[in-house]
């Protein structure tokens, strides 16, 4: 009896040592199952992260995870970009500002040589006078019945008759500044009228202090009635 109790304890335990390692077993399996399952959702998130930031090239498929396009604000192009010249707007110039930056034309007279300059402070020969004197004006060569043409745009103010200078018109161009003409034949215009720059106000006569000299007119220039020289405010020569 005492071998039949001593087989079933060895027969026992025998069961019993099996039994415990299959239960190692199972459990190393299971941690190992455990483990593996882990590393291979870590990997797949892993992947998938990766993938959203990947910046694939157009040529091929090598990728950058830490380069990314930047932003550009694009200038908006201009209108007239890519147009001639004929093509483009063209804006006026103010015409008031215009008109202040003009400067007057001035032209001669008649056709000829100034034969006897501007001089207010030397005196200069007169052949009718016979004697030295002061010119406050300019004299232009010209045959008798040369048309007398207006130096600039302008009024006449003025149409008189001199015992010394002859029919004398004046035209007033500026605030400050009026011409004189001077040895008329013939007249032209009248006192209040318009007259653009190459205007035909008469035609050349005879000056009577200026008699004995070669045929010419007359010419002299005011500045707040004041003789200046025409040929170097008008810019006549």
């Amino acid at each position: 009896m005492d071998y039949e109790e001593d087989k079933r304890k060895g027969e026992m335990s025998k069961t019993s040592f099996i039994f415990i390692i299959v239960l190692c077993l199972l459990a190393i399996g299971a941690v190992s199952y455990l483990a593996i399952s882990g590393m291979s959702a870590k990997v797949k998130d892993d992947d998938n992260t990766s993938s959203k930031n990947k910046t694939y090239s157009s040529n091929d498929s090598s990728y950058n995870s830490s380069i990314t396009e930047p932003d550009f604000d694009m200038p908006e192009p201009s209108s007239s970009v890519g147009k001639t010249e004929s093509e483009i707007p063209y804006e006026a110039e103010d015409s008031s500002e215009s008109k202040k930056n003009e400067s007057p034309n001035f032209m001669m007279p008649v056709d000829g040589n100034i034969i006897k300059g501007f001089s207010d402070s030397s005196l200069q020969y007169s052949a009718t006078y016979s004697d030295m004197r002061l010119h406050t004006g300019i004299d232009i060569a010209c045959k008798t019945g040369t048309d007398i043409k207006s130096a600039t745009d302008g009024t006449v103010v003025s149409v008189e008759e001199s015992a010394t200078l002859g029919r004398v018109i004046s035209v007033q161009y500026s605030d400050e500044f009026i011409i004189k003409y001077c040895g008329f034949e013939s007249l032209n215009v009248k006192e209040g009228e318009e007259v653009k720059c190459g205007t035909v106000l008469g035609t050349s006569g005879t000056i009577p202090s200026e008699a004995n000299d070669q045929p010419h007119i007359h010419i002299e220039l005011y500045n707040n009635n004041q003789a200046v020289s025409p040929i170097e405010v008008l810019g006549l020569n």
